[in-house]
């Protein structure tokens, strides 16, 4: 699987989708991402800092399914990456990965809260 650069990410996103299948909800659930993720990026970054490969996948995953909810694939994707070298054990990749998933979702909690105010 190949890393997307961050600077791709807001390029490959589903936002402006995903706000017109959720009409007047989107709101809250961006607002539901946007306080949620912060925490599972800290929880992942605890984990990799930790050693803790089990944990790591958890919460990759789970970061990884919220982040295609709200229509961001790309970040999605780089979760599911990382949640798979951290099962399989390869954990030689896993500092750069989580600073890609963060940078990614900087990108994202840009443009989301630019949707929000708009």
């Amino acid at each position: 699987m190949t890393m997307v650069a961050a600077a791709d990410i807001s390029s490959q996103d589903e936002l402006e989708s995903m706000r017109e299948t959720f009409g007047e909800d989107f709101s809250m659930l961006a607002e539901l991402y946007l306080a949620d993720s912060p925490k599972r990026i800290a929880a992942l970054r605890e984990a990799a800092a930790g050693g803790d490969a089990a944990q790591a996948a958890r919460v990759a995953h789970s970061l990884g399914g919220s982040s295609a909810s709200i229509g961001a694939p790309a970040l999605a994707a780089q979760c599911l990456a990382l949640e798979q070298d951290c099962r399989n054990g390869a954990l030689d990749k896993l500092s750069q990965q989580l600073q890609n998933i963060e940078t990614a979702y900087k990108h994202l909690e840009t443009k989301i809260r630019g949707m929000l105010q708009a």
